[in-house]
Formats: C-alpha cells, structure tokens, sequence
C-alpha cells in the first residue's frame, strides 16, 4: 500500500511541475488593454544584431533604465520616464526632455513598438529608412526610430 502511494504522490508531483512548465506566464495584451502597466518590473531586449542588442530595465516607479550591450559590455544610455495610456508608450529622457512616442502591441512574450511619426510617413507614401541599430534607432544605442520587437528578458 505505501509503495502505492508513492506512486500516486509521485505522480501528483510530476503532473503539477508540467502544468507549471506549460503556463505561458502573464498575458500582457489582455493586462494592456484592461490599461494596466505591463511594462513595471519587466526587462526588455530588443533583437541582437552585429555582438549588439539593446535592454530596457522597467522599475516599479514610472521610469525604465536604457542599456545598450556591445559584445557583451553594457553601454548605459540614461534613465527614461515612461508613461502608458491608451496603446502608447511616451519616454522621456530624464535631464534633457527628448521624448518620443511609440503604440505597442504584444504577442506571447513580446512586444512591438511602432514610433507615431513612422505610421504618419508610410501613410502619406513617404520612405522610412531600414532600421540600423538593435532597436531600430539611426544611432547605435538610440530610442527607435522605426519599428522593433522586444522579448521579454530576465
């Protein structure tokens, strides 16, 4: 009988670790459009490209810290305000007041940014520009410019 039910705790066990394992974690688009802020405490990265990639540390109190990796070293780019409203995302470089604009959407355990001026340019036929650096920024290390896709991190 007692080998029985080791057999069935076992069981139990091994079935609660795959449900577990199976969870695909939070769903950020359904916490986004209740308009909650899925960003808070969450680390971003955007895709790496050339030994390069760029990842947004988001905190608990509004701001996210900025960090550029080249081959492997950590390049601090400052520390942003952010602030979400309505499938935006506004940041705001703290000490120098550059601020962009970008809608968001998610997917699994990613999300997109758009910048508000590259919908307006494509919709009046204008030419945006490949991207160039990891988050789609002209400068190496720059907020983007273009659209880019992040993967939750770590």
């Amino acid at each position: 009988m007692r080998n029985y039910n080791l057999g069935i705790l076992a069981a139990l066990v091994l079935s609660l670790a795959f449900a577990a394992c199976a969870t695909t974690g939070e769903n950020y688009a359904e916490l986004a459009a209740q308009g909650l802020d899925v960003f808070a405490g969450k680390n971003w990265n955007a895709p790496r490209r050339n030994n390069m990639y760029d990842r947004w540390e988001f905190g608990n109190d509004g701001t996210f810290h900025f960090w550029h990796v080249h081959h492997g070293e950590a390049l601090d780019r400052g520390v942003y305000r952010y602030e979400v409203k309505d499938g935006a995302l506004t940041a705001t470089k703290e000490g120098s007041g550059e601020t962009a604009s970008y809608t968001y959407t998610f997917s699994g355990k990613t999300f997109t940014l758009r910048p508000r001026h590259h919908s307006e340019k494509h919709e009046a036929g204008e030419h945006v520009a490949a991207e160039h650096a990891p988050s789609g920024g002209h400068r190496m290390g720059a907020l983007p410019e273009n659209p880019v896709t992040f993967t939750r991190a770590r």
